[in-house]
């Protein structure tokens, strides 16, 4: 019989992703498209780059059913009512629950997304369907 740390390994590995070799993958809002870097599909927190095209964003207010973690990579993206600016080397902290939004990209923003849970309680307006809530 194996050792638990045996065990472990045959179910571990390692993953590399060169993400310049993967396809930015549009969403049904427009402007906003993403590379979905890594997914536990039993909890459904989630990594993910995602791009807001300049003069896009998020339409109103919504919360998030997990803690929102973004780091920014380039651009300007901006949360309009408290003037919150992400620019680049940027990291944000959106507490589970916290009503936030709307926002919007002052130049074409790229982020690196972070979700410890599932992104929302339920599908917000802005989305039509439910794989682009996830």
């Amino acid at each position: 019989m194996a050792s638990f740390d045996e065990s472990l390994n045959d179910q571990l590995r390692e993953v590399l992703l060169q993400t310049d070799d993967l396809a930015w993958v549009d969403k049904s809002l427009a402007g906003l498209s993403h590379k979905m870097l890594w997914r536990d599909p039993e909890t459904e927190a989630s990594i993910a780059l995602v791009r807001f095209e300049q003069g896009s964003g998020i339409p109103s207010e919504h919360k998030h059913a997990s803690n929102q973690f973004m780091f920014c990579l380039s651009g300007r993206y901006v949360y309009l009512p408290t003037g919150t600016t992400l620019t680049k080397g940027s990291f944000y902290w959106n507490p589970k629950g916290v009503v936030h939004g709307p926002t919007l990209a002052e130049e074409t923003s790229v982020l690196l997304e972070v979700y410890d849970g599932p992104h929302y309680p339920e599908r917000p307006s802005f989305y039509d369907n439910d794989e682009d809530a996830r």
